[in-house]
């Protein structure tokens, strides 16, 4: 018997309070895995095709995977799908820390939420008992309080409990509202807490025996692979950078290498970004760091500050892409500045990449004169006022005055805003852009245009594989691309590594351990999922299964009516960078629409179209959603 999934989903009807045990045949585990592919699937097979995400009938499904729940590194995570109100396409996001595993220890694969209640309430999954719960007293508070109520009330001494919540920003619908997880952890990209907070859903709490295990194949093997990842941990580059500083520990590497998005994606490196870097990070603001289930990386920071501007230990520290959004991008380089915004937005529940990316619009509008201040209530706002920035936070968290605006999101804001404002909204279908420059990365570029859910950096693997040797010939890429060569070759290490990272976001795998040249290897990940569920699986047919995941995707907009005129970027990208080491460079505007029907074909797409041939989907084993 296969093990790794107990062959139960939840569904949830909020709407009619029905709660639903699906049995689900052990094939539909094998074509899609868990995580993002799962969740496509019920996208592409139960909603219209013309259905507002903010409808009740959108479908928000939370899944782990077959390997969830290994005692093994980077094998924690948990997707979150649904209809974008962002993006108004297929919206998912990744989160790390217990939820996945929690789930899987309650009983469930995944839980499968539609309808929306009459009142705010919350989901209690515990095992055989699921409810759903009043919660009129978590009403309008922060994430904090939320996690200290639920687990004043719920917590018992022989379970253990995980909460995913929406944040009074999601229950205010703001359009970039994310979902977090206990206190440390978010699923940050296209709007997933507005989903649940539009389903008047505050919060899923999953709880679960302390001795409670999910099943797996080849328990030793998986032991095995757990010891592999902590010894290599002892010498690996990247991981351990990781492991001392968290994601900070890069931001010296990447702003230095022009990579880090500063002054609204007019400059990759910010003079100051030494202030934001993890090696000062730590000294400064340090307050010991966190993990995920199970991992030996511990990559997770925890901070805390009294002044100049106060900060708390309950949340996490700002990673990489906010040190830069709402950082070297804002022109905000004091460190306890960029913590306390990030505590703000943790507390609200906002996605610090698109509030960034919001705040620059604003500010640069208002610097070029295109927005009076008038229109922003009398004040004039900008670069390298952290009390702006906090402001911004605030008013768009709880859609007051002109956070009304802001929390519809770029189009919106540019409707109301006037026209002359769109230039400086840098964003791709409506999602703001993360850190990494796509005029320095033409992998980026293709993936920010591409990605079905708008601009994401978690998409494909970046531009220096093109000098990984082995790990590139390991995805089967051909060619000789470089990192800066905008070709075939780098289309196809692309297109190739994209199916990788939607393999880990289907198999909710991390890519800090099991991405190329980290943790494991590629045959190591096949092995796992050996191990986890008895599968006699092979590399290829888990890649075929990344491919599948990416092809839904595409296939849900498609019927939504997306095509290549929305793989598009914004103009910014394609004028030079006016400084730092990556002055000059630029994604080509000439070039750029021929690298991007490059990649169109060797994903098997229709170049007129952009989106997956008949011929694409039934390879895939899709034909069923022609």
């Amino acid at each position: 018997m296969s093990k790794g999934f107990t062959g139960v989903i939840l569904r949830v009807n909020l709407s009619s309070g029905e709660i639903v045990r699906q049995e689900t045949p052990e094939e539909f585990y094998r074509m899609y895995l868990g995580g993002g592919a799962m969740g496509s699937y019920f996208l592409l097979s139960e909603t219209a095709a013309d259905l507002d995400p903010m409808d009740a009938g959108n479908i928000l499904t939370i899944a782990p995977s077959v390997t969830t729940g290994c005692a093994v590194s980077g094998v924690s995570r948990c997707s979150a799908v649904a209809l974008s109100p962002l993006t108004n396409a297929v919206g998912e996001g990744q989160v790390g820390g217990n939820i996945g595993p929690m789930i899987k220890r309650a009983g469930y694969d995944a839980i499968v939420v539609t309808g929306c209640a009459e009142k705010l309430v919350y989901l209690l999954v515990d095992g055989e008992r699921v409810e759903i719960c009043d919660a009129a007293q978590l009403a309008g508070r922060s994430v904090s309080e939320v996690c200290d109520a639920l687990e004043q009330e719920l917590t018992t001494s022989d379970t253990n409990m995980s909460v995913i919540q929406c944040g009074p920003a999601g229950e205010r619908r703001v359009r970039f509202a994310c979902l977090m997880v206990d206190r440390n952890d978010s699923v940050g990209r296209t709007g997933m807490g507005a989903v649940m907070g539009g389903k008047n859903l505050r919060a899923i709490v999953a709880r679960a025996p302390k001795n409670a295990k999910p099943e797996f194949a080849n328990p030793d093997g998986l032991k095995r692979l757990a010891a592999l990842g902590a010894e290599r941990l002892k010498t690996a580059e990247f991981p351990g950078t990781l492991r001392a500083h968290g994601t900070p520990g890069i931001v010296a590497f990447q702003a230095g290498s022009g990579n880090m998005a500063s002054y609204n994606y007019t400059s990759g490196c910010h003079p100051e970004h030494k202030n934001l870097a993890g090696e000062s990070y730590d000294d400064k603001i340090g307050a010991g760091q966190t993990t995920c289930y199970g991992c030996v990386i511990g990559c997770r920071k925890r901070v805390k500050a009294d002044a100049p501007y106060p900060v708390s230990d309950k949340l996490g520290g700002p990673e990489f892409e906010t040190l830069s959004t709402l950082g070297t991008n804002l022109d905000i380089v004091e460190i306890t500045a960029v913590a306390r915004a990030n505590e703000l937005c943790n507390e609200y529940g906002l996605d610090t990449i698109t509030m960034g990316a919001m705040a620059a619009y604003v500010f640069e509008s208002m610097e070029k004169g295109v927005l009076a201040p008038e229109q922003m209530e009398g004040r004039t706002l900008g670069f390298g006022k952290p009390e702006d920035l906090f402001r911004l936070i605030e008013q768009t968290a709880r859609r007051r005055g002109v956070g009304d605006v802001l929390a519809d999101g770029f189009e919106a804001c540019i409707a109301h805003f006037g026209e002359a404002t769109a230039p400086y909204a840098i964003h791709c279908k409506g999602q703001g852009l993360p850190a990494h420059m796509a005029q320095f990365k033409p992998s980026q570029a293709l993936m920010y245009a591409a990605v079905p859910i708008g601009g994401d950096h978690m998409s494909c693997e970046h531009d220096w594989l093109a000098a990984g040797g082995e790990l590139l010939r390991g995805l089967g890429v051909t060619g000789n691309p470089t990192r800066a060569s905008a070709d075939l070759p780098k289309a196809r290490m692309t297109a190739y590594s994209q199916y990788l990272y939607s393999l880990l976001d289907s198999l909710t795998l991390c890519m800090f351990c099991w991405g190329p040249g980290n943790l494991y290897s590629y045959d190591e990940l096949a092995q796992l999922v050996r191990c986890a569920t008895g599968w006699e699986c092979t590399f290829w047919e888990l890649m075929k299964a990344g491919e599948r995941k990416v092809n839904m995707m595409r296939q849900i907009n498609a019927r939504r009516g997306f095509t290549k005129k929305d793989d598009t970027l914004p103009q910014r990208l394609f004028e030079p960078l006016e400084d730092g080491p990556g002055k000059g460079r630029r994604v080509d505007p000439d070039t750029f629409p021929g690298f991007l029907e490059q990649y169109y074909a060797v994903m098997g797409w229709d170049t007129r179209t952009g989106n997956p041939t008949p011929g694409k989907l039934m390879e895939l084993g899709l034909e069923w959603t022609l």
